[in-house]
C-alpha cells in the first residue's frame, strides 16, 4: 500500500501472521463413573477455552480415553494422537496434567522424546509445563519419577 505524505511516498508492509499451529487436546480418565465423565468433561472444557484464548492456535481434535495408565492397548485415541503427531497433522498437544498423559515414566519420556524430534510441543496445564521450555524437562522427570 502506497501513502502519499506531502512530497514523501510511504510504502506501507502489512505485518505478516504467523501461519496458526495445530492444537490436540488430551484427556483420560480411568473410569466411566458419573464423577469421572463430569471430570472428562471439565477437562474438555478448560483445555478447550485455553486453546481459544490464544490467538495462533487452532483446535485440529480432541483425544479422549476413558481407561487405567496401565492397560495401553485401550488407550486408542492416545494412540491416534501420536499418529496424527506423526503425520504432522498436531503441532502442539496440550493436557490437563502429566498423569493424565500417563504414569509410566520411562514410556512418558520416550513419547516426550519422540515427540520433540517431531517438534510437537506438549503442554502440561496444571503443572505449568511445557517442553518448549528446556526447564520444564527436569521438572517433567522428577514429578513423572514421583507419580
Amino acid at each position: 500500500m502506497i501513502k502519499y505524505a506531502g512530497n514523501l511516498k510511504l510504502h506501507l508492509i502489512p505485518p505478516v501472521l504467523k501461519r496458526e499451529k495445530r492444537v490436540g487436546i488430551y484427556c483420560r480418565i480411568s473410569t466411566n463413573s458419573a464423577e469421572q465423565i463430569q471430570s472428562l468433561t471439565a477437562q474438555i472444557s478448560h483445555l478447550t477455552r485455553l486453546t481459544a484464548a490464544m490467538p495462533q492456535w487452532v483446535l485440529a481434535d480432541v483425544y479422549m480415553d476413558i481407561a487405567t495408565s496401565k492397560t495401553g492397548s485401550s488407550r486408542k485415541e492416545f494412540n491416534r494422537l501420536l499418529e496424527d503427531c506423526n503425520s504432522r497433522k498436531i503441532e502442539i498437544v496440550i493436557t490437563k496434567n502429566i498423569s493424565r498423559f500417563g504414569r509410566d515414566t520411562v514410556e512418558i519420556l520416550d513419547v516426550l522424546k519422540q515427540l520433540r524430534t517431531l517438534g510437537v510441543r506438549v503442554i502440561f496445564e496444571q503443572e505449568e509445563l511445557d517442553t518448549a521450555n528446556t526447564d520444564s524437562n527436569l521438572m517433567i522427570s522428577i514429578i513423572e519419577s514421583l507419580a
